[in-house]
């Protein structure tokens, strides 16, 4: 099959750790910093927080991408190793913000008539999705280098520090309980690690140019509401104007729109009824601080500052002139809680802070004494509202739903003026709740279990979505790995698993640890009553025992309080003794265990009975169906497995599928 490669970049790097096991797909993270003592290679001794067990901010971060590779690995479908290369680097900052992280896919691909299954001839598609859709690796196709990444990530390596948001910082915690103060890791690299897999267009947006004069796959569903043209009808000019028409810009997909209603809020908002002149809705975003916006608590007159000025700036230094009205600040000088603060101090009822540039705003800290609601505007609602005072605005609710136009598609961030890296490839800041792939990280945000519209639009550009129910190893949890909507349980019961398990001292420190995060997924209603009774059937002693053993630190289990029996749990066999008259169920799957001698011949048979047996051997360890030393699946119940120099040890051998009256034997 035909195919064009379009070549971005090329970095390399050794491996930062294994690979996703037991997922849909392969997500491996490549550590760029490995070796220069900074981000992922850094040394600081850290203490374990929010179920990230890492005791250095190195190994913190570590674990938080594994995590969040083994989150996106159960819900996407592919046949194909995802390689995603990862590094902190000093990126733009200041003291009031910053880019935290930026990603995208190292190559493109478009496929030639005719395209496969799923795909469209003539289309730009990102590395990962191409494999998906081949399912075979594009790039070596292409003759690229083995180890060629799909996805180049990096983050912010300054924040927290001196001229980059020092109030702030990363949070290493898995658990989606980041602090007001701290900014989750989890939810940036989510979001990020979104964009190379898909969430982006190819587009010169400056000038309206497709790429190389071809669509991509995620621009084919944007729409212009203002032409009423799909995006690849327009001109270069009305794809230009598009870009930056701000509430018009659409995204048309049918997963998404279908799933919207399951995520979105009625549409509540800030609305302008006097003068009339300037009458209208206008673009806003709720403070992280404060009482919630509501249309009961926020509505009246506009008033600025009889002061010197209109920062509302000095501790304790009460804003003259806003009582009993809606106070509007401009953005700069000191901290939005500062601002709130002086603005309640003055007797507002409500705040509005105008940016200093023309985007949304989302202020951001943490002050439990302010107790006025609070929203951001764009440069532009400031500048019209204090041209035209006296103002009346208010919240009103309005029909349909949050971020989405009168037919349901879901708005595309589009401000007027042009945000490179922001604008297009993310939804609209009004979706409400607020939504993981929109411009600005908030902490509303918990991509540990919700995801919300992001896995629909995976399935409307040509991912698979996994929506069958999560294994830990052969066993089914009852919990899907993702629903429409974005919640996404059952992967998080699996990133967990690994991530608990990797750290663990041992089998009964990660066996407390599984089971106590499944009863709070229960308390907190991310799974049913039902579904923690399910999971729990998958947390016995005897499967934590396996699971240790397949994700752990690499030690051993335990031996057996009862047998003794160290390792594996499994039944003996004597030299030369047949154990006949076995039966197992589809499904099910029996461990046995031989004590090899070095150099003999050792033969391990079943035979007899009725039925289909399969049989996997493997020395030191468990074997699995797709871990295993060696391996004899006929059809039938006549299986043999030989090793002709057997290293002395313990072999244990697994008995799977559905037979009676089987005989097995190990001779030696």
């Amino acid at each position: 099959m035909n195919r064009t490669l379009l070549y971005t970049a090329l970095l390399a790097a050794g491996l930062m750790q294994a690979t996703v096991a037991h997922a849909d797909s392969t997500i491996t993270v490549v550590n760029l910093d490995a070796g220069t003592g900074q981000g992922l290679d850094d040394p600081t001794p850290a203490t374990p927080i929010g179920g990230n067990a890492g005791t250095t901010r190195g190994e913190q971060a570590r674990i938080v991408f594994q995590f969040a590779a083994d989150l996106w690995g159960s819900v996407l479908d592919s046949d194909v190793e995802i390689l995603n290369t990862v590094t902190f680097q000093p990126l733009s900052c200041s003291e009031t913000s910053g880019v935290l992280g930026s990603s995208g896919t190292n190559y493109i691909f478009a496929f030639n008539d005719p395209a496969p299954a799923g795909a469209l001839a003539n289309t730009w598609y990102h590395s990962a999705l191409t494999d998906a859709l081949l399912g075979t690796d594009a790039g070596a196709e292409n003759d690229l280098p083995p180890n060629t990444p799909d996805i180049i990530s990096r983050f912010n390596g300054k924040l927290g520090q001196p001229g980059c948001m020092s109030a702030s910082g990363w949070y290493f915690g898995i658990d989606g309980n980041a602090p007001d103060s701290q900014i989750s890791l989890l939810d940036v690299v989510m979001h990020e690690m979104s964009h190379g897999l898909g969430f982006s267009g190819f587009n010169n947006l400056a000038t309206g140019a497709m790429n190389q004069g071809r669509q991509d796959i995620y621009s084919v569903f944007v729409k212009s509401n203002r032409s009423g043209k799909a995006w690849t009808a327009m001109t270069n000019a009305e794809r230009q104007a598009a870009a930056v028409d701000d509430t018009r810009l659409v995204f048309t997909g049918d997963n998404v729109k279908s799933e919207a209603p399951l995520v979105l809020s009625p549409e509540i908002a800030f609305s302008v009824s006097a003068p009339a002149a300037i009458v209208g809705d206008y673009a806003y975003n709720a403070a992280q601080f404060g009482a919630a916006p509501t249309p009961a608590n926020f509505s009246g007159d506009v008033a600025v500052s009889s002061g010197a000025n209109n920062l509302g700036c000095g501790v304790g230094a009460p804003v003259p002139g806003v009582s009993g009205k809606l106070a509007l600040l401009d953005r700069g000088t000191c901290a939005f809680t500062e601002k709130a603060a002086n603005a309640q101090a003055g007797g507002a009822t409500g705040l509005i802070i105008a940016n200093n540039v023309e985007e949304g705003i989302i202020p951001a800290g943490e002050d439990a004494s302010i107790t006025i609601p609070v929203i951001g505007v764009p440069m532009s609602v400031g500048t019209t509202f204090k041209a035209n005072l006296p103002v009346t605005a208010g919240l009103v609710q309005k029909p349909g739903m949050s971020g989405t136009d009168a037919e349901g598609n879901v708005l595309l961030y589009a401000p007027t003026v042009l945000a490179q890296g922001s604008s297009f490839s993310h939804y609209d800041t009004r979706l409400t709740a607020n939504a993981l792939m929109e411009p600005f990280i908030n902490d509303s945000l918990s991509a540990d279990v919700m995801v919300d519209l992001t896995p629909a639009l995976f399935k409307d550009i040509g991912w698979g979505v996994n929506g069958g129910n999560q294994m830990l190893l052969t066993c089914d949890t009852g919990v899907p790995a993702s629903v429409q909507g974005g919640l996404i349980a059952g992967a998080n019961i699996y990133a967990s698993a690994r991530a608990f398990a990797g750290k663990a001292a041992d089998v009964a420190v990660y066996r407390d640890e599984i089971r106590g995060h499944v009863d709070v997924l229960a308390d907190a209603e991310v799974i049913t009553d039902a579904q923690h009774t399910s999971v729990m059937a998958c947390l016995t002693d005897e499967a934590t025992s396996a699971q240790f053993a397949e994700w752990g630190n690499g030690e051993e289990p335990p031996c057996d309080p009862e047998t003794e029996q160290c390792g594996p749990v499994a039944t003996p066999l004597t030299n030369k003794v047949p154990v006949g008259g076995l039966t197992g169920t589809a499904g099910s799957e029996v461990l046995y265990s031989f004590e090899a001698q070095a150099g003999a011949v050792l033969s391990i048979m079943t035979y007899g009975g009725s039925g289909n047996v399969s049989m996997y051997v493997s020395l030191g360890e468990e074997p699995t169906a797709d871990v295993h030393d060696s391996k004899s699946t006929r059809v039938g119940n006549s299986e043999t497995v030989r090793f002709t120099a057997p290293t002395a040890g313990t072999y244990y051998i697994k008995l799977t599928g559905a037979y009676s009256g089987l005989t097995l034997v190990a001779r030696q």
